[in-house]
This record gives C-alpha cells, structure tokens and sequence, in this order.
C-alpha cells in the first residue's frame, strides 16, 4: 500500500510539473511557427487502387487464405493507377542499385499500405534477397549493425540526415516455427532466406504484410492484407493468440493503427488482446512511449485513448486513475478535451496526458466548474511547440520512472 501511494504520489506531482510546463507561456511576441496549428493528417483514400477488377482478384484470393493459412495474390502494375508509389530520391536510388546488380527489392510495411491507401511516407524500409555483405558492397554508404540477438540490418546514409532501412529477407523466426499458422522454416541454419513467404511471418498485421515489386511494380500479398485494407479490418499474420502472447508491442501498435484508420479490431484479435493483455507487463519502456506517443500526436487521440480504455491498456500505464477513469464525469471530461485537441490539430502527448492527469489534481473539483472551451484555451492555444516538447520530454520521464515501478511489481499493485 505503501508503494502504491508512493507511485500515486509521484505521477501526479511529475504531471503537476508537465502540466505547468504545457500551459505556459510568456507574454511576449511569439513566432508565427511557435503557435502554428499541425496541419491534420491526410485523409487516406484508397478509392484510385480498389478497382472492380482488382477486387475481384482480391476476394478470388482471399477465399484461398481462409482455406490455406496463405495464398500468394499479386497485383501487376498494369491494373492500378500511375504514380501511385512514390519514394523519396535516396531511397529509389538506393533500390536502383540493387536492381541493377541482379537483386530484388521489395519494398514492405508501412510504405506499401500507405501507397495503397492513398496516403503518402516518407520513411521507407525495403528487403531483398541479397546478404547482408552483398548489401553493403552494392549501395553506396551503406553500413550493418546488429539489430537484435543474430539479427543483422543494413542503414544507407545520405545527406540531411536520411536514411534508408534495408534487410534481406527474413526466414520464419524460431519462436513462431511450428506454431499456429506459422509452418516450420526451410531455413534452420540462417536468420535470412530467399522465400518471401517467409518473411511474412515477421509481420505483426496483414495491412503491414504487402510488398511492392521495385523491379516490376507489382504489389504481392500472403495473407490478405489488400482484403483488410478495403474492407477496414485489423487481423495478424500469425494467429493472433500466438502473435499477441509472444509480442506485446502488437497490442499497442495494434490500437495505434485501428484508431488512425478507423479499423474494426478482427474476432480472433480482439479475444487475443483480452485474453493476453498482461503480456503488457513485459514490454520495455522504449517500445510502450513510442507507441504512446505515436498514439496520441498522430491527429486521432480521442479514438486511440477511447480503445485503450475499452481493452484495459489503461489499467497497466495509468494505475493510479483505475477508479475515476470509470466515472462519467471524469472520462467526459478527458474524452472531450482529446476531442477538441483533434479538432484543432494540437493533439499531441503532452497535451493528451495533462488533460488525462489534470482533474487528478487537489484543484480538480474547480477545475471541473471550468467550461471545456475556456480548458482548450489553457491547454491548447496558450501552449506553443517549445513549451509542448518540453512537456513532452516530462511525460518521457514520467513512463520511464512508472515502468520502473512496474518492472519491481508495484506499479500493478492492485
């Protein structure tokens, strides 16, 4: 009890600091760029690629996935619109090079279903069937480096600080061989193959699981990722009571991307996430910020707290408020000045945290008698990009000091 009164304590006086730092501000001339609003995120559309004719070959594939675990689906260039991938300079050339020396490049996760949905990256990682000493000798200013345990990557360095991720292809890692729907690997002996196939295996969502062809321009996919992209579903690659139990980064990458989308969360994972919810206990303080923190500057805070409320990520990030979390007030509260933080393109942690955190406060029983609009003008308007990425720095300490409390079993005293 003792502990968790500590933890209360300190969670509540860090954000006290976070909070001060959010809303203030000097009566001085500020920037234009200082109090600029975030442009709101593009609106995907993804109506340019899903064709009649590419749906059907779609559904046509789909029907193969749901008999056969997999079923490989590739869409030729031919059949959907022009310029609909594009890619920053380096990296094409990057690509280039390989393709030029007789090697593949696919390009793979995020760049391919933002390609798709209409909406376009910037950060682009590709795989190819090289090895990792072929890699560094055929792009220029590349460099390896070990990315975990046997795993090595390769970054290409350009001017301005660009990077270019570059891996060969993966073969199916040991803690899934065998496991679900995952088969066994062909490749005991190597972390790398040459089968894209297997690589899918390394994918934590299907959305996350379609390649583009640099060399062809087509797109390929195993598991009906296309299918979920158009139809607005979130499903994983490996059977989701596998993928959840083994990775809990999933549950919070998960969440991220069914609220930025507006995804429904598929039957199999939606059972996964409840009924595994306490991997989250052993994820690493790096992976649960970025994830937060993605979360909530992403445009889309009302929608992500809202889901990490309904699966209960609250209970293990934000102990201390369990009980008022549950009460009407409280959470309309939070959920309507996330609401206006969205509307008005300041979302971000900083400011989603002091509204979370700010009735918690000795002062609270004030603080609710304050209508929301003048709360928006404290939080929102008053708060400029230097003032919010002090605080957010803050609510960086603030998660890193609570997982050490969760690390020693106090934090989930409960």
């Amino acid at each position: 009890m003792l502990m968790k009164a500590l933890n209360y304590r300190i969670g509540i006086w860090l954000m006290t600091f976070s909070l001060f730092l959010s809303t203030s501000t000097t009566f001085v001339s500020c920037t234009f760029e200082d109090n600029a609003i975030d442009p709101k995120p593009e609106e995907p559309t993804s109506q340019g690629f899903f064709t009649d004719e590419i749906n059907k070959l779609i559904d046509e594939n789909y029907e193969k996935v749901k008999a056969n675990g997999y079923a490989k689906l590739v869409i030729p260039k031919s059949l959907y619109k022009e310029g609909l991938f594009t890619f920053p300079v380096n990296a094409a050339s990057d690509m280039k090079c390989m393709v030029d020396a007789g090697y593949k490049a696919y390009v793979n996760g995020g760049t391919v279903r933002d390609g798709v949905m209409g909406t376009p990256s910037h950060d682009i990682d590709f795989s190819t069937n090289a090895s990792i000493d072929q890699i560094v000798a055929t792009v220029p200013n590349a460099k390896s480096f070990n990315a975990f345990k046997n795993i090595w990557v390769v970054k290409a360095y350009h001017d301005g600080d660009i990077e270019t991720d570059i891996a060969p292809i993966f073969s199916i890692f040991e803690e899934y061989g065998g496991k679900g729907n995952v088969p066994l690997t062909k490749y005991p002996d190597s972390p790398y193959c040459d089968d894209l196939l297997e690589d899918t295996y390394s994918r934590d969502f299907t959305i996350n699981a379609l390649y583009y062809d640099y060399g062809t321009g087509d797109i390929i996919d195993y598991h009906g990722g296309l299918h979920d992209l158009r139809d607005g579903n979130m499903n994983t690659v490996v059977t989701a009571d596998v993928k959840i139990a083994l990775d809990a980064r999933a549950i919070l990458r998960g969440l991220r991307f069914a609220a930025k989308y507006q995804f429904r969360v598929g039957e199999e994972l939606d059972k996964a996430y409840k009924d595994h919810i306490d991997a989250l206990k052993e994820l690493d303080t790096y992976n649960s910020i970025y994830n937060m923190e993605s979360g909530f500057n992403g445009g889309f805070a009302l929608r992500y707290f809202k889901l990490l409320e309904q699966y209960k990520v609250t209970d293990y990030y934000l102990t201390s408020l369990t009980d008022r979390l549950q009460t009407a007030a409280y959470k309309d509260f939070v959920e309507g000045m996330l609401g206006e933080f969205d509307k008005v393109g300041k979302a971000d942690m900083a400011l989603s945290w002091t509204a979370i955190f700010c009735l918690a406060f000795p002062m609270k029983s004030r603080l609710r008698r304050i209508p929301r609009k003048t709360m928006w003008l404290l939080f929102g308007r008053l708060s400029t990009k230097r003032t919010r990425r002090i605080s957010s720095l803050t609510i960086k300490t603030i998660l890193m000091f609570l997982n050490l409390f969760r690390m020693y079993g106090t934090y989930n005293s409960r």
